[in-house]
C-alpha cells in the first residue's frame, strides 16, 4: 500500500509543471568567503517591503541586526537582504529565514549599482550560531582573505 502511495506522489510531481524543486551547487568554504562582499555576525529580526529607486518595484527584504562586522564596510547597525520581489509568489528556491535566527552571514551585493542592499541567495551564506565549528572555520578564512586583499 505504501509503494502505491509513493508512486502516486511521484507521478503527481512528474506531471505537474508548476512544481519545481530547488537545488544549489555546494560551494567550498574558500569560494563562499571569496564571493562575499560583507561578512557579519548578526540576527535576522524580520522582513519589510521596500521599493527600488530604479524601477519602483517592491521587494520583500530581510532585516539583520549587526552584532559584529568581520569584513566589508557598513555604517549602520542594521542591513537589508533581498528575499524576493513582492509581486512574485514564493518558489522552492526562496530561502526562508526565521525571526531570531543568529549567526554568520556571508553576503553578496543584490546588484552592482545598489550599495545598500545585500543578498543571501545561497543557503551556505548563513551559518547558524549553534554551528560553532563551521563559524570558527569561516571566520578564520574571512580573516585570511582580508589580509590578502
Amino acid at each position: 500500500m505504501k509503494l502505491y502511495k509513493l508512486i502516486i506522489v511521484l507521478m503527481y510531481f512528474s506531471f505537474n509543471p508548476s512544481i519545481a524543486l530547488a537545488s544549489w551547487v555546494q560551494l567550498s568554504p574558500e569560494e563562499l568567503v571569496a564571493q562575499s562582499k560583507l561578512s557579519v555576525v548578526g540576527e535576522f529580526i524580520g522582513t519589510t517591503r521596500v521599493a527600488t529607486q530604479e524601477s519602483g518595484k517592491e521587494l520583500i527584504v530581510g532585516i539583520i541586526k549587526i552584532q559584529k562586522v568581520l569584513s566589508g564596510s557598513i555604517r549602520d547597525d542594521f542591513l537589508l537582504i533581498a528575499i524576493r520581489k513582492a509581486d512574485v509568489p514564493q518558489i522552492s528556491s526562496t530561502i526562508r529565514f526565521k525571526k531570531g535566527q543568529k549567526g554568520l552571514w556571508l553576503l553578496t551585493r543584490y546588484s552592482a549599482d545598489n550599495k545598500t542592499l545585500y543578498s543571501a541567495s545561497h543557503p551556505q551564506q548563513f551559518t547558524q550560531s549553534t554551528d560553532k565549528e563551521t563559524i570558527k572555520h569561516l571566520i578564520n578564512l574571512v580573516t585570511k582573505h582580508k589580509r590578502h586583499d
